[in-house]
Order: structure tokens, then C-alpha cells, then sequence
């Protein structure tokens, strides 16, 4: 692994199945921190947020019901980003108050306020 400065570091892999393999396997957490990757491309340039994303943790407090399970989830959090994580915690009873999933967000796109969601009950935000 080599430092790039600010927060960057490359890791070269003798393999294209094992740079995917670490690639698509995450999340990955260093501490109790997920750690962000993306593939190299030539036009890389840390300075920008071009082609950047970075894991990041989601809430959805106030769903209905009938959305707390993981596929409703899922489908509600790739509105936003890529889902890489549903907490498992929802699921228990107590821990109702919001639902919370990490995504894959690209940095270049401002992360919206909410969603429109076309529900059992009409649509909702």
C-alpha cells in the first residue's frame, strides 16, 4: 500500500479476481469506521471529487410499516446511492424509530433531503 496524501492510499493487487474480490466483498471497516474504495482510473485526481463515492450511512425515519424489511429498504435506498449494508439492527422491535442502510454515494451528487416513494397507501416522502 502506498500513501498518496490526503487520506488516499493505493493498493496495487497481483490479480484482477483478487483486486475484485476485495473490491466487491465489503464492506470493510478499519476501527469501527467503512472504509471507502474505488477502482484507479488514469484520470484520477485527488483534488476532485470526479468519479469519487464513498460509503455512507442513510436514515429513513417515519417509514410505514409495509418498508421495514430488507428488499423495501434496499429499493428505497438505491433512490439515493448504491446500497452496500441494511443495519440489522431495525429488525428488532425496540428499534423502530428510523431505518438506517449504508450506500455507495457518488460525490459528485449532492445527497437529497428525501425521496418520493409510490407506496400501498399512495405515495410519500
Amino acid at each position: 500500500m502506498t500513501s498518496l496524501g490526503m487520506n488516499w492510499i493505493l493498493c496495487p493487487f497481483k490479480s484482477e479476481e483478487a483486486m475484485e474480490e476485495v473490491y466487491n466483498g465489503g464492506p470493510w471497516y478499519v476501527g469501527r469506521f467503512i472504509v471507502g474504495m474505488d477502482k484507479w482510473s488514469p484520470s484520477f485526481n485527488p483534488n476532485s471529487l470526479k468519479g469519487i463515492t464513498k460509503p455512507i450511512w442513510i436514515r429513513f425515519p417515519c417509514l410505514p410499516l409495509f418498508c421495514w424489511d430488507e428488499e423495501n429498504i434496499a429499493r428505497i435506498a438505491s433512490r439515493i446511492g448504491v446500497p452496500m449494508y441494511v443495519d440489522g439492527n431495525l429488525f428488532r422491535w425496540g428499534k423502530r424509530e428510523f431505518s438506517r442502510v449504508c450506500i455507495r454515494l457518488n460525490l459528485e451528487n449532492s445527497l437529497p433531503k428525501g425521496v418520493w416513494i409510490d407506496g400501498m397507501a399512495g405515495r410519500f416522502f
